[in-house]
């Protein structure tokens, strides 16, 4: 949604100042502090960097959403409110009407996408459920609530990858779908489980705006990368500035990573 959104052209634009403008700097700085490997460094300490390294990045990718999203469009109804009450008396009726109307859809909005934000948040695990029955949960949504169809191709037996795989693969599908929704423009994504293969290929792609490769940090490919890592898979973005983008995750070379 933009925060931009008015109705009633004589609406004061500063009313986007009233975010701090300094707010949000600094975010993709501090995205590119990562610590290298300490020489001598344990395998636990190892890890325990890496976890403290994730939580510092999904902590900026929280700040950066409130920044451009929640702040901008609560700076926007707060003007528009200034807006109506200092030109109460002078406007016409259906003018008033009109910015009460746009202050009530950037509301509505903002509430919807901090729904969204808080079910995006809470951990969801598969549990005794099917991982293609939750896929085609997940696909049954995105037609019903965005109106992008997601075709789901299988081919194999889930049952050949462990639990931890299976929960890597829904979280990792889920991620990609997400970022179909929010950035490609695209009304229709496939979704491939090559369960069969050895090892096991997953791709999900899209025919939307893509996005240049010289930016692979951003859209959650970080966080979907170190997800592959853990059962010692890899991922793999292709993506052409309008053409779309292909997400393909290559399980475990060997047996019994889980």
């Amino acid at each position: 949604m933009s925060p931009r959104r008015r109705s009633v052209t004589e609406a004061p634009a500063a009313g986007d100042a009233l975010v701090d403008s300094d707010a949000g700097a600094g975010f993709g700085e501090l995205e590119l502090l990562e610590e290298s490997p300490v020489e001598g460094e344990t395998a636990a300490d190892a890890a325990y960097r890496a976890v403290d390294q994730a939580v510092a990045r999904e902590r900026i990718r929280i700040a950066r959403e409130l920044h451009d999203g929640l702040a901008a469009d609560l700076a926007t109804s707060v003007a528009l409110f200034k807006y109506y009450f200092e030109s109460g008396a002078t406007a016409e009726p259906s003018e008033s009407d009109s910015v009460l109307r746009s202050i009530q859809e950037i509301l509505e909005g903002l509430l919807a996408s901090t729904r969204n934000t808080l079910r995006s948040m809470r951990p969801r695990r598969l549990g005794t459920s099917s991982l293609v029955e939750e896929l085609r949960h997940i696909a049954e949504e995105f037609g019903r609530l965005y109106g992008i169809r997601v075709e789901i191709w299988t081919s194999g037996r889930e049952e050949d990858l462990t639990a931890g795989q299976r929960e890597v693969v829904y979280h990792i599908v889920r991620e990609a779908l997400i970022n179909v929704r929010r950035h490609s423009g695209t009304s229709m994504c496939r979704v491939r489980l090559g369960l069969a293969a050895k090892p096991f290929l997953i791709e999900v792609s899209d025919e939307g705006k893509g996005f240049e490769a010289s930016n692979p940090s951003g859209y959650g490919l970080v966080g979907m990368r170190e997800r592959a890592a853990g059962i010692g898979g890899r991922l793999e973005v292709v993506t052409t500035p309008g053409r779309g983008t292909t997400v393909f995750l290559f399980g475990p070379e060997g047996a019994g990573v889980s």
